[in-house]
């Protein structure tokens, strides 16, 4: 169940996460295994355009926010083009293939510090499952 917090009734990108994941769960059904797994906040903050949206994911259920949310276990911090990498990521054989073409932006942000991530190795499983499900080269 996903479901829209009043402070994301009117954002974007709060309604275009919670869109990619639902259309991912229709498209890809074994992903709800994922999904069921998922128990972390998780922030995206868009730096260029000066926007955030958090995702509460609680085993199965997921509650997007409008805005930062101080309790994220993971925050992940980049251009609005590098937050929509993370779709274009392929996984192969159930991880992220940060080493394919695709992720080749993804991979120069990591590196340059351009995409910001806390929280994420205290994390990784959770991390994994997140792109996993947001993924639509999966």
């Amino acid at each position: 169940m996903i479901t829209l917090a009043p402070d994301a009734q009117r954002d974007g990108l709060a309604g275009m996460m919670a869109d990619l994941i639902s259309a991912n769960l229709r498209q890809n059904p074994e992903r709800a295994k994922d999904f069921a797994r998922l128990d972390v906040i998780i922030t995206l903050e868009a730096v260029d355009a000066e926007v955030a949206v958090t995702l509460e994911f609680r085993k199965g259920s997921l509650i997007v926010h409008g805005s930062g949310h101080h309790k994220s276990a993971i925050r992940i911090s980049a251009s609005s083009e590098l937050l929509l990498a993370l779709a274009a990521v392929k996984i192969r054989l159930g991880l992220p293939a940060l080493l394919g073409r695709e992720a080749a932006a993804l991979r120069r942000g990591l590196l340059s510090g351009a995409v910001r991530m806390t929280g994420a190795f205290r994390r990784p499983l959770q991390l994994v499952l997140f792109t996993r499900l947001v993924s639509v080269n999966g």
